[in-house]
């Protein structure tokens, strides 16, 4: 479990941008890079960037491979996608589970990433709900649509991230999966989500991208 941390000390690992050294991750990491697109495995890593200096710089105590393990896995169903969940992030959830079991992951941890993954499309995720969920979802939320939380973050911070995982095409590939997602699963929360105009604070992040 991570203590407090200064702001000072968060840039520093941000810096570095290391993520936890066990076999859980490097597995992760390897799946997500398989499955591709480029533009959505670098998204799960910047995800976990954004998150993880949040977390480092609001003092907050959480795990910090259960954190990396939701943070790059929280997509994963839009890379690879189940016909018999209505919800994308529930079909990730329990796909992630699925792969965590098979590696060996602690049941509780399994239960933990599930939990947040399904909680990232919330409008909101307290720290009441899980500190990983909640890093989950701020660390999402910062790369998706930018705001104000992008502009608490140091330019230095913001530029080593985005040099080290660059962020392609990301606005026109979730426009397009997203649309695609709504269409097809029209009661889902997504669905819900663009018909709410999510599509267009997409486009409107921000960010600069080819």
């Amino acid at each position: 479990v991570v203590g407090l941390a200064s702001a000072g000390e968060g840039e520093r690992l941000l810096q570095s941008l290391v993520l936890p050294d066990t076999p859980a991750v490097a597995q992760a990491c390897a799946l997500v890079t398989a499955l591709g697109p480029k533009a959505l495995e670098n998204h799960a890593f910047r995800t976990w960037a954004w998150g993880l200096f949040l977390g480092l710089r609001d003092g907050l105590s959480f795990d910090r491979e259960t954190f990396a393990l939701s943070a790059i896995l929280h997509d994963l169903a839009l890379a690879r996608r189940s016909s018999d969940k209505v919800c994308f992030a529930a079909d990730g959830a329990a796909q992630a589970q699925s792969e965590l079991d098979s590696w060996g992951a602690p049941k509780s941890q399994q239960a933990a990433v599930g939990e947040a993954i399904c909680l990232h499309l919330r409008a909101e995720v307290p720290v009441d709900l899980g500190v990983e969920a909640h890093l989950v979802h701020a660390g999402a939320a910062i790369d998706v649509v930018g705001g104000s939380r992008l502009r608490s973050i140091p330019p230095h911070i913001r530029e080593g991230i985005l040099t080290k995982y660059p962020r392609r095409a990301l606005k026109s590939y979730l426009v397009d999966r997203l649309q695609r997602e709504s269409d097809e699963h029209p009661d889902s929360r997504i669905a819900l989500w663009v018909s709410m105009g999510f599509l267009d604070r997409i486009r409107a992040s921000s960010f600069e991208e080819p």
